[in-house]
Parts: C-alpha cells; structure tokens; sequence
C-alpha cells in the first residue's frame, strides 16, 4: 500500500495529468525507452508485446535491465512517480495513435500496483474515457469476466484492457 498512498497523498487529482512527460524513444516497433531522472537517473521501458490472442498486446513496463529484459517487481523510489506514470499514458497514446486497432491488456505486477492502477483510472476516467474503452476483469484469472469499467463501482479488478476509440 506504500506506493499508492504516496502517489495520492499530497497531489490534487489533477496533478498527475499536468506533469509533462519525460522524453521518450521508440528504439523498435513495440518497445519505448526513457530515463527517470528524480533522484538518480533510471533507464525505463515501456513494450507492447503480443499475448497470443489476436488483437491484443499486453503492456510490460518496468526498468530496463542490462541484457535487455525489464524487471516490473523492482521499485525505484526514485521521487518521481507521477511523471514516470505520465510519461506511460503518453506512450500508450501514442502507440494506440498508429495502432488503434490494438487493444492494450495491462495489470499490476503485483497486488498493490495493481489497486495504484486501479486508483488512477478511477481518478482521471473523466479524461481517459474520452479517447479509450476500459473494461476491467474480475473474478480470477481461472474464472474471470470482462466489464466495463466504471469509477464509481468498488470492484476488486486484477487487469484492464483499453482500445482507442478515436
């Protein structure tokens, strides 16, 4: 619960909408590049990679690793995180942009992260429903539902799932 309580402790809600975001690169197709620059400087990536069912990329983010790989467990408490979470909307606008055929699945890579994204959605909606369809899925990943997300409703969601919709 740190990471959600720090988040929205001391911000307004439009706070996090107001930050720029960091520069990004787009090194390849599906993959964006940028550094988190609070306290020290983090190298972050954003992929889009295919999750088997047609249409639909799974968006991984975390640091990125020597080799390649990204870590999406580790937190950087770098003092930085609303416009590290900015800098991610942005460029899952910007994919959406050239792909908006795309629907993007993405959960927490853990419980708490999920519950953040959750908070954040349900904080901006308001500005993220004018250019996305959210649904989120509950139940269990063994016996689960797609609904349509809605702020309001105290769901426990474990994914989300967002298609461009102009």
């Amino acid at each position: 619960m740190q990471l959600y309580t720090i988040l929205f402790s001391n911000t307004t809600s439009r706070d996090f909408m107001t930050y720029h975001p960091y520069p990004y690169k787009r090194p390849h197709a599906a993959r964006y590049t940028f550094v988190s620059a609070g306290k020290r400087k983090v190298e972050k990536v954003v992929d889009f990679v295919p999750i088997g069912i047609n249409g639909i990329m799974n968006l991984a983010f975390g640091n990125l690793l020597p080799d390649g790989t990204v870590d999406d467990k580790v937190s950087s408490n770098n003092g930085d995180i609303l416009k590290v979470l900015t800098t991610v909307v942005y460029i899952l606008k910007d994919y959406t942009a050239e792909y908006p055929q795309i629907e993007i699945f993405f959960t927490g890579s853990t419980n708490e992260r999920t519950r953040l994204y959750t908070r954040i959605i349900k904080t901006y909606f308001s500005t993220f429903n004018k250019e996305f369809r959210i649904t989120g899925l509950i139940g269990s990943d063994v016996d689960s539902a797609e609904v349509l997300f809605d702020p309001k409703f105290e769901l426990e969601y474990f994914a989300f799932l967002i298609k461009r919709i102009n």
